[in-house]
């Protein structure tokens, strides 16, 4: 049987309310549904322990149990809530969506505008809004209201104060709406326990750890928007020293034994060993400059270069590049930069061979925006992109990438 058929027999069934069984089995099929069709989404919901619970004023609800998140469902709503395999499924991503913005956790205070925030928030990147839920466009519509798109829960929800803040409610009355409903109960989100800062710590372990297994099975394409927001969680923060080391190959500027030199305190005793200190090593650093980077892009890039200037131990040659390589000889980077043109890559592979740098460091700071293959591809090249909804053009050296937001100073 088909899910669409599935949930027919369930909403039409002579029953006044389906079984927990039933409900469990619907909302596994609308899952599996899910992952075969918007796959990253169904691997969250897949992960989540599913509980029935009859406290919860709508079919589905994201609830905490002991500092884990569950997928809780109250059979008895059922029909109310979904009419049909596109209801379902709506609703579910629509779960999803929540809990990659990280609204179960962020939750302050519950309330109607707090919920009408959250879900405008959201469904701007569900596929298919569920019929009645709210959306950005009929809440501008309903209101006569011109908030822009793509801005957090938050940004909404002070809008919405600020525009009912004479109401006593705080616009609560003027937000009730017959045609629109809050689809599933948002009351676990702030469960009013006061949580300590170990039980948060772990509820965003719980979250952290579900976007990241999903994130490491899913195959296909998220939104730029979406893909930005689960990147910012997933991706592992790393010292900006530790990267350096790693590049250049430096572990430490302790001495090491050697026989190759005299013991400075008993130069006589040749079966003593001696002491030798880690050189100096290089690092070449390039720096887009293309027409694509802002002036403020470009700052952060230079403020970062200028921290791996100020470490022990690493010589550091710095270049800016468009379609071509430019020499910073003195090592002076400036804040402002004079636009440049096109971006080339193949032009740093270019330099690189031609002035024999390969056996040293080499880190590119760039958007990702330039060609899809170099000449060399065993160039060892890090990455460091902008922005985490940049993807690196170069489609042979993608196994090094890195994302500025990653970076500890």
């Amino acid at each position: 049987m088909t899910l669409n058929s599935d949930i027919y027999d369930l909403i039409n069934t002579n029953s006044q309310q389906n079984s927990p069984n039933e409900a469990d089995g619907i909302i596994a099929k609308g899952i599996l549904s899910l992952i075969r069709n918007q796959s990253f989404y169904g691997e969250i919901l897949l992960h989540l322990n599913r509980d029935a619970d009859d406290t919860i004023d709508s079919f589905l609800a994201l609830k905490w149990n002991d500092n884990q998140l569950e997928l809780a469902y109250n059979p008895s709503h059922l029909k109310d809530d979904v009419a049909d395999a596109n209801d379902l499924i709506a609703i579910l991503e629509h779960l999803a969506m929540h809990i990659v913005w990280l609204h179960p956790l962020r939750y302050v205070n519950y309330s109607l505008l707090n919920d009408v925030a959250s879900d405008v928030a959201v469904n701007q990147y569900v596929s298919d809004v569920y019929s009645k839920g709210w959306t950005l466009d009929n809440i501008n519509y309903q209101y006569n209201l011109d908030m822009k798109p793509n801005l957090d829960s938050s940004q909404y929800a002070k809008q919405l104060y600020d525009l009912f803040s004479q109401d006593k409610q705080d616009g609560v009355g003027k937000l009730d709406n017959d045609n629109l409903r809050i689809v599933d109960d948002h009351r676990y989100f702030d469960d009013e326990s006061n949580i300590s800062n170990q039980d948060y710590d772990q509820r965003k372990e719980t979250i952290d750890r579900l976007l990241r297994d999903a994130y490491s099975q899913y195959r296909g394409e998220l939104s730029m928007a979406v893909a930005k927001q689960v990147k910012s969680i997933v991706m592992p923060r790393i010292n900006l020293q530790k990267i350096v080391r790693r590049i250049t190959g430096n572990r430490s500027n302790r001495p090491n034994k050697t026989y190759n030199r005299f013991n400075r305190r008993q130069p006589y005793r040749m079966d003593i060993a001696g002491r030798i200190r880690h050189q100096s090593e290089h690092l070449n650093v390039f720096i887009d400059s293309s027409g694509s980077i802002s002036d403020d892009q470009y700052a952060n890039m230079v403020s970062v270069v200028k921290a791996i200037q100020s470490m022990p131990n690493i010589e550091v040659n710095c270049y800016t590049f468009d379609a071509k390589v430019y020499s910073i000889s003195d090592g002076l980077l400036s804040d402002q930069r004079l636009l440049q043109g096109g971006t080339k890559y193949q032009s740093i592979v270019d330099y690189v061979n031609e002035h024999k740098l390969i056996k040293q460091g080499c880190i590119v700071f760039t958007d990702g925006k330039g060609e899809e293959y170099l000449n060399q591809s065993n160039l060892n090249i890090t990455w460091v992109l902008l922005d985490y909804q940049d993807d690196l053009s170069v489609r042979n050296q993608k196994e090094n990438v890195l994302y500025l937001d990653q970076i500890r100073m």
